[in-house]
Order: C-alpha cells, then structure tokens, then sequence
C-alpha cells in the first residue's frame, strides 16, 4: 500500500473496504478510563489543523493480523483500546454509517452486542446512556441483556464523558467542527503484519515489551509519510508517477533517518549527549521515548527542548504541532543534527559542554542551542560564554562568602601550615578533578578526548597519590632495626623533626610492642597534621581496580598498575595519568612521589586554572574579605 497513515474515517472505510475489524479472543477487555478519554477529546479539540489541512493528531498505531480462518478478518493484535475509543466517539457523533458491519468484539458475547447495539440502534441506545443515573440503572432497563460487565461499563462510562465534555460550557466544542476534524485531521498508522509470526506470538511480544512500541518509530512515520507530501506541492494520488515519486522520496527520507540514528547509536556519542536532555516524559503520554531502544531519541528530546518551556513535559503531539509543518520540522532536526555533530567533534566544545551538562544544576540544553544560533554569535564568543558559565560552576558567585575564583585558588596553594586545606573532605573535590581534565585535553589536539562516562567519577574512588597511611609508617615497627628505620623515614619526608620521634635507641628499646604501635599510630597522625597529605596536589580519581587493589602501596606500585591498565588499553583520567609518569613534575625520581611533588603539582594545578580563565595571579589580585 501507497499509505502509512490514515485518517479515522479513512480506517473503517477505503482502508478496510470490504474486510471487518474484530477483537480477538486473547485480548483484555477495553478498559480507558474517564481521565484518559477526556485528554484525547481535549486534545483533539485543541488541535488546530485550519491553516494546513494535511497537519493531523497522531492516534500512534494499530498493528493488525489478518485472520487465519477468514482474510476478510483483520485481527486487531495492538491499539484496540484506542480504536475502540474511536468507534465509540464516531457512534456518539452519529457517524454510524460508516461502521456497518465493521467492528466486532470477540472478547464476550454481550460486550459484541453493546457494541452493535450502539451502531445499529444509534439514536435510542445513546438516549438510553445519557439520560441513565448510574451504570447500574442502565442495565436494569436492559431486560433482555447482560450487560453488567467491567469492558462494559468502561465502554458505557466512555459514553457518559463525551457527553458530558460536549455540554461543559467551559470547553466551548463545537461538535460539528470536532465531527470533520475528527473525520479527517485525526489519523492511525496502520501496521498490517503478512508474515509467518504466530499471531498469539505476536500479540505477546507487542505486550510484554519484546517488540515496544516506541516514539523514534511514530516520529519516523510521521515525518516520511508527510515531509514527502509537503515536498510534493501538486501531488495527485490518482496519478501513477506522483505516486512513484512519492515512494522514492519516501525511501531518501528513511535513508536519511536510518543515517541519523546509525550516528546516534554509536556508543560515545549516545553516552555523550544523554546527559544534556533534561525533559521528561508526561507520566500522561502512553509513547515513551526510549533512548536505549532508539539512540535518536536523544535528538528528538532536545528538538523538543529547544520549543518547550522549563519543566514541560514531553509528548508526541509535539511533533505535530500545528505552528510547525512536518517538512519544517524535518529540517530543524537536520540542522539541529548537524549542530550537534559539530560539537561533538569540536575539542573545545566538547569539554566545555561536556562537564556543564554531566555537573552543572542548571544546565539547560536550550540556552546554549539558542546562543549558538544567535547571528552575531561566533564560535570563538560562543567558547568565551562557555567559559564563563564553568568558572560560575567551579567557584560560584564573586561576591559571596566562601565563593570565587580567589577564594578556591587560595585553598589550592594552602598546603603548608597548620590550616592548611584538606581537600580530601571537600565535596567539591570531583569538579575540579575534573576540570584540570578538561583544560588538559581541551588546550592539547595531541591527547584523545575525555571519554563521554568520565565527565563525572565513573568506577572511581578519590585516591591519594603519596598514601594516607604510608606503607613504610605500617611496616617501620617490623623492621629488624626499627628505630634506624623510623629516623630514616623522617630524614628521607624531610621531617627531621625530634619532636616528631623524642627517644634514644635505649629509649625506644624499652618500650612493649603495644606502645610502639600506639606511638606509630600518633605519628601517623602528626605527619598529616604536618605535610601537604590531604592537598589537592595529592589527590586523584583512580579506578576501583587499581585503588582497591593496592590501597595504600607504595607509588611505584600505584604507578605501575597504572601504567599497566594503559597498555592493557583501559581508560585512565589525562590528570591521573600525569601524575603517575611525573608528567608535570621537575624532579627525574620517577619511583617516588614526594611532598615537594604534592606541592608543586599544586602550584601547577592553580596555575593551569588560572590560565585557562585568564586570571590575575592571587598575589595581583584585590586581596579577600
């Protein structure tokens, strides 16, 4: 068939011709509740196709299986209960005519005469419903029926809600206006299934989630069942080379999504861009948006995003949106695509927007797309405005307490002293882990991009590079000549420091093994209070694997698995990395990692910050509150 979509009347009439619908056995019985019918009456009334009579209000789809006993017998396998809704609505309106002998209801015998008694015996039947108190007093008037049945009551209660939105004042519809929109403008994609598939089979996988039903797909349709007819200004459906022509723009189109969505799934461009979509779902809509099922999902979002305002939902009906033609729409997902790519493959902007929208709370997908396409927005502004909106994100507000860029630049060079930070404890330690990646790799076309998953701590601890708990403190007391040993490690820290180790050889000698481990304890506990331990200089995200594995080793340890996982081709952080082969270090002991490294990878870490957003030197700067 030529067609995709159909209009409602189109459905029970030159789609059908002389076939039948009917409701299978295995179905559930129809059961939409009065908040569900109301929203589709509601929408539909909404809905303003007047400027444009080939806009319509999706219905989504009806997948159907012709009978294996009769071809004549279209078994609706999925979307009864909307098509049910419909023959309901159509009977309500008067438009009986075009269901004669075309819907039949399987699922029990007197549910199948309501339904034919609605559209045989149209006008008294209705009268009968509307002017019934409750659905109990309906069904004592039907003598001869046994109509006390929950799908009958629901079809019954269908009834009573359209009659009771056509006469609200408040919703002013105009039924003969809402009767030809409805009729024309209101529209199902038909899924006819010949295939070999059991029709049972079928109907389970469309219901228990193996085959979803998905908004990608119903997007897909819409726009190559329409763009292709808005391309095609004369179009004749009676004329065998528009027809042609339809299907072959049909067929570009599909390819054209189809290279789209081969785009979307690749695994770091779906990773990348998932976390810049920030609208949810309308719990009301029955289409989710399944960015698992279909990568390109996250494009359709951020369409959405860029026309909605904040905390909006999504919905299908947003894509067919009578201020917006389908070709219009089309092309602002090619162009909005095409953006997105740029990005992607901008190294700058990539970082710059990667870590706002992994961490920034107000991240809004729409500012930026709206900046970008602004006409005297150039690339280079947009990269200074990008900026800007990190370093609000790193040091907050200038002018608050505990905030700014000084503020936090100072807390990186106070390594010294018994003040000085520890940033072990700060939660905002992860951002700026992060942010010295991004500035590395962003400033160097000769490292790889950051992966899409490590905009934020994935798989990772936060791990001092020089040990909490050094691993010579732990084992000076086993030593054969402990107290050489403890002096040594002093001398070798640079913590000389006879306040720090007050005994003689004699002295120490004497004391239990009980009150050694005490004291070694103690000066576990000074030797933090008195090097840069806890200093951002000294700090990492390392992976569960290596962190967990040699907890509190030595470096060299560190620094070979490390190395190791690298070769293995695992990802390792850009700063974890360099500070692990020394790469900012002056110093040529590649085996050691000592305080004097902890304190000059923090001079180089506020001094690459510094930089990056163009900053005074803190010495130069207005001095703090």
């Amino acid at each position: 068939m030529a067609e995709l979509i159909y209009s409602t009347k189109e459905v029970f009439t030159t789609y059908l011709k002389d076939r039948t619908f009917k409701i299978p056995e295995y179905q559930r019985g129809y059961k939409w509740s009065d908040k569900q019918i109301a929203q589709l009456v509601l929408d539909i009334h909404d809905f303003d196709a007047t400027e444009d009579e080939n806009l319509f209000y999706c219905l989504q789809n009806i997948t159907l299986y012709p009978s294996t006993k009769n071809e004549k017998v279209l078994h609706i396998v999925d979307g009864q209960q909307r098509l049910t809704t419909t023959y309901l609505l159509f009977c309500y309106l008067g438009l009986h005519e075009y269901l004669s002998n075309k819907f039949f209801y399987a699922v029990r015998a007197s549910s199948d005469r309501f339904i034919q008694e609605i559209q045989l015996n149209n006008l008294d039947f209705l009268v009968a419903i509307k002017t019934s108190d409750t659905f109990e007093n309906f069904c004592d008037q039907q003598l001869n029926e046994d109509f006390d049945h929950q799908d009958i009551f629901y079809m019954y209660s269908a009834i009573k809600t359209f009659d009771n939105l056509f006469l609200t004042a408040e919703y002013n519809i105009q039924k003969e206006q809402f009767t030809e929109k409805l009729k024309h403008n209101v529209k199902f994609i038909v899924n006819e299934i010949h295939s070999n598939i059991k029709e049972q089979e079928l109907f389970m996988n469309l219901n228990t989630g193996k085959v979803p039903l998905d908004g990608a797909d119903l997007v897909r349709a819409i726009i190559i069942t329409r763009v292709a007819k808005e391309e095609m200004v004369n179009y004749r459906n009676d004329v065998i080379k528009d027809i042609v022509r339809l299907n072959e723009k049909r067929t570009r189109i599909g390819w054209e999504l189809d290279q789209l969505n081969q785009w979307w799934s690749e695994e770091k461009v779906k990773h990348y861009f998932s976390p810049f979509v920030k609208i949810e779902t309308d719990p009301q809509e029955t289409i989710q948006f399944d960015e698992e099922i279909n990568p390109i999902n996250i494009l359709y979002k951020l369409w959405v995003e860029t026309k909605v305002k904040p905390k909006e939902k999504l919905r299908l009906k947003l894509f067919e949106n009578g201020n917006i033609s389908s070709l219009e729409l089309y092309r602002e997902l090619i162009f909005l695509n095409r953006t997105l790519k740029d990005w992607f493959e901008d190294r700058e902007i990539y970082h710059y927007l990667g870590i706002l929208a992994n961490n920034s709370r107000g991240f809004a997908f729409q500012k930026y797309y709206e900046r970008w396409l602004e006409p005297e927005e150039t690339r280079q502004n947009f990269l200074i405005e990008l900026k800007k909106d990190i370093k609000l994100f790193i040091f907050g507000q200038e002018d608050k307490d505990k905030s700014g860029s000084i503020y936090w630049r100072e807390h990186i060079k106070n390594y010294e002293g018994e003040n000085k930070t520890n940033w072990y404890d700060l939660k905002e330690l992860e951002k700026f882990l992060i942010l010295i990646d991004v500035i590395e790799i962003s400033q160097n076309p000769s490292i790889p991009f950051l992966s899409p998953l490590h905009f934020k701590k994935n798989n990772e601890d936060k791990e001092h590079i020089y040990p909490c708990t050094p691993k010579n403190i732990k084992e000076l007391g086993k030593s054969d000549n402990d107290f050489d040993a403890i002096n040594n490690f002093l001398k070798q820290s640079n913590l000389n420091d006879t306040a720090l180790f007050p005994f003689s050889e004699k002295q120490w000698k004497t004391k239990s093994d009980f009150e050694k481990e005490d004291f070694l304890k103690e000066l576990e506990s000074k030797i933090h209070q008195l090097t840069p331990i806890n200093s951002l200089g000294n700090l990492v995200l390392l992976h569960y694997s290596i962190n967990r594995g040699f907890g509190n080793d030595y470096y060299i340890d560190k620094r070979a698995s490390v190395v190791n996982n690298v070769q293995n081709g695992e990802y390792v952080r850009q700063h974890t990395l360099s500070v692990f082969v020394k790469g900012r270090s002056s110093t040529i002991n590649l085996n050691n990692w000592t305080f004097a490294d902890i304190c000059e990878n923090a001079d180089s870490i506020e001094e690459k910050i510094r930089v990056f957003f163009d900053l005074k030197k803190i010495e130069d700067e207005e001095p703090t509150a």
